[in-house]
């Protein structure tokens, strides 16, 4: 009756990826000439921009990436028939690095102003790009010597997240009344930590003759393993650069890459920026009864959860007035001229002196804590052998990312007079803030569905569902009140200032309808004993006023394919779809513009062979056709043409493991 079982696994991975960036931008339009005054004239579908605003830039580099993660388990599970126990402690190290060992990012741009024209635009690309310079001479994009190299980077990070947790759960079958019944009670608690190191450090490059205002040309770092080689969108033989030979060139000649001052205050500014740590614990703790009526016909579940979070964390707290002086009652000290006193100790504009006294690191530490009960009540009625009606309701909720409550804070204050000062209706300032007091959003869901089983194992289910979300996360900028500066752990001092947060902003509706299809083919022979055909599909609905608050809303998504089995071999194809996928707002695009994925459907493979009864071996393919992923930006407003924003291949994904069991 008792089973204690002990795991451990540890996993290491090391990654490379090259990126590779060449954008070409027609800037704004305007009017262009050739030298002497003489007005240019275009075709149809000609677009140009004005000399000196269009831009080709070229960027790239390698991404060495180590991981690892460690995670030890001990469960334990106890089942007389009266009593039911089962019990664990689980625990993970997990770590993410990029060292940047032997890699630069380089970017490089055209080496002189240029007029860029685009002919007849389509969604992927313009039929015709033409580039040409002040002279009216075109110029050659695919020569490198056309380009110059400006800057190289480096963009170490240092992750690691520790996790702990322990549950229990006790289940008593009890005899007390006419029909079946069992009470069962758990509890579990989890401690989660994160913390997170980021650079970017950028240099200048110098060039041979060591003069960074001398446009040298990046023909000394061009790759030689992309050369001569189809770039997609019928472009070909790009002249990209090798991050790992610039590396080498620097090592061997230093003053090739040095970082000017401001390189220097950027390149901190973006450490101490990007230094963060959070601690998320939570606790629960659940009652819930079972039953049978009718004969068993009836099944009836019930229960309640409290959980409750509790979450501390550190982040960068920036002050852009601490340079300045002030006076015992907090207003700024002045010349006799009227001008603001700077401390001594800020050093000059943009210095590092200053970058202290104002960005200071994991200085806006803050800590919350929030609660709730969760209660459901479940129905499945047995309306024949073969057919199930299900009646649910549960409340859940969900909680904010990481990203989103880790304290960060710049505050701006304005630089009123005294009568300002104490007047209620002028704003002092502006308090960018993340929300440390974010609390999850709350749904009640109502859920009613039908599954029939066939008489050859086969199941065809549908389900329609309803979900009343309240209290969802949208972003604000609002004179502060007292309850709102103390929502985000700020003092009283900041009211009236304005406040640019995400909050808990309001209510929205989701409904649909589901269905679900698994048959085996055996009524069509003895070989269809060995397959299995199955289909499923959702379809959603959003209303309501925080509509325009929900991020990755994909309305429609289905999957569908085929299993084979057969003595040790296991094969199965699966297709997936996923509809237009909607995610954040782009009012720079228009009113009613937002970021899009493009619908896609890709295939996705597994196969298995039972070697023998411990061993297996196991192999699955993602995305097997390597169908892109089209980002699209766009509002009602936007030309078809002008929609499609990024279009990305990931490649094909393959995995094969051996499998143990002892």
């Amino acid at each position: 009756n008792s089973v204690l079982s002990l795991g451990l696994q540890t996993n290491r991975v090391y990654t490379y990826g090259v990126t590779m960036n060449w954008t070409i931008n027609a800037g704004t339009t305007g009017t262009s000439t050739i030298a002497g005054g003489t007005p240019l004239s275009f075709g149809e579908n000609y677009t140009v921009g004005a000399t000196g605003r269009g831009s080709v830039t070229m960027d790239g580099g390698g991404h060495p990436l180590e991981g690892a993660t460690n995670v030890a388990n001990l469960n334990y599970r106890f089942d007389n028939g009266r009593w039911k126990v089962e019990s664990g402690v689980n625990g993970s190290v997990g770590t993410r690095s990029r060292a940047n060992k032997g890699q630069f990012g380089l970017s490089a741009t055209l080496n002189r102003p240029v007029r860029v024209s685009f002919f007849d635009a389509t969604p992927d690309r313009p039929g015709s790009i033409r580039v040409f310079d002040n002279t009216n001479r075109e110029v050659d994009l695919y020569d490198i010597n056309n380009y110059q190299l400006n800057t190289a980077s480096v963009t170490p990070n240092d992750n690691k997240s520790i996790t702990r947790s322990a549950n229990l759960n006790v289940k008593r079958r009890l005899n007390v009344f006419a029909f079946p019944f069992a009470l069962q009670a758990g509890g579990f608690q989890s401690s989660m930590g994160v913390d997170t190191q980021r650079e970017n450090v950028a240099y200048s490059y110098n060039g041979p003759d060591g003069n960074p205002a001398t446009p040298d040309t990046p023909e000394p770092f061009r790759t030689q393993v992309y050369r001569n080689m189809d770039s997609g969108y019928g472009f070909k033989n790009i002249p990209w650069m090798a991050g790992v030979r610039a590396w080498d060139a620097y090592k061997a000649k230093p003053n090739l890459f040095a970082q000017t001052p401001a390189q220097v205050v950027a390149s901190e500014n973006f450490r101490v920026t990007n230094s963060e740590y959070i601690n998320e614990t939570v606790s629960a703790f659940y009652v819930q009864a079972e039953a049978r009526l009718m004969k068993n016909r009836l099944n009836i579940l019930t229960g309640v959860r409290f959980e409750k979070t509790t979450d501390t964390g550190e982040g960068s707290l920036f002050d852009g007035d601490a340079v300045w002086e002030r006076n015992a009652n907090g207003t700024f000290a002045r010349t006799a001229a009227g001008a603001r006193i700077r401390k001594p100790a800020a050093g000059a504009v943009g210095s590092l002196e200053e970058l202290r006294l104002t960005r200071r690191e994991r200085a806006f530490k803050n800590a919350r804590t929030y609660d709730g009960y969760f209660p459901s009540l479940h129905f499945t009625y047995e309306i024949r052998e073969n057919l199930q009606a299900r009646l649910a309701y549960a409340k859940t909720y969900g909680r904010p990312n990481f990203s989103d409550i880790i304290p960060n804070a710049t505050f701006s204050e304005r630089d009123l007079s005294d009568a300002d000062l104490n007047n209620p209706d002028v704003v002092k300032g502006t308090v960018t803030i993340r929300n440390t007091g974010l609390k999850p959003w709350s749904a009640d869901n109502y859920d009613l569905s039908l599954e029939y089983y066939t008489q050859s194992g086969g199941l065809l289910s549908g389900g329609v569902f309803l979900k009343e979300i309240r209290d969802f996360f949208g972003n604000a900028v609002k004179v502060a009140t007292l309850a709102d500066l103390e929502a985000v752990g700020l003092d009283s001092r900041y009211v009236g200032w304005n406040l640019s947060t995400k909050f808990n902003a309001g209510n929205a509706r989701v409904s649909g309808v589901e269905l679900n299809l698994r048959q085996s083919l055996r009524m069509l022979g003895t070989w269809g004993n060995y397959f299995t055909v199955f289909a499923n599909g959702t379809k959603l609905e959003l209303a309501g006023p925080s509509e325009s608050n929900f991020s990755s809303f994909i309305p429609k998504s289905a999957s569908w394919g085929v299993s084979y089995n057969r003595k040790q071999i296991s094969l199965a194809a699966k297709w997936n779809y996923r509809g237009l996928n909607r995610q954040g707002a782009q009012p720079t695009r228009g009113p009613d513009a937002y970021t899009y994925e493009a619908a896609r459907t890709y295939l996705d493979l597994n196969a298995a062979y039972q070697i023998t009864r411990k061993y297996s071996l196991n192999a699955s393919v993602s995305n097997a056709l390597n169908v892109p992923q089209i980002r699209m930006v766009y509002g009602s407003q936007t030309p078809a043409y002008a929609r499609q924003d990024r279009t990305s291949e990931f490649g094909i994904a393959l995995a094969v493991a051996l499998k143990g069991s002892f």
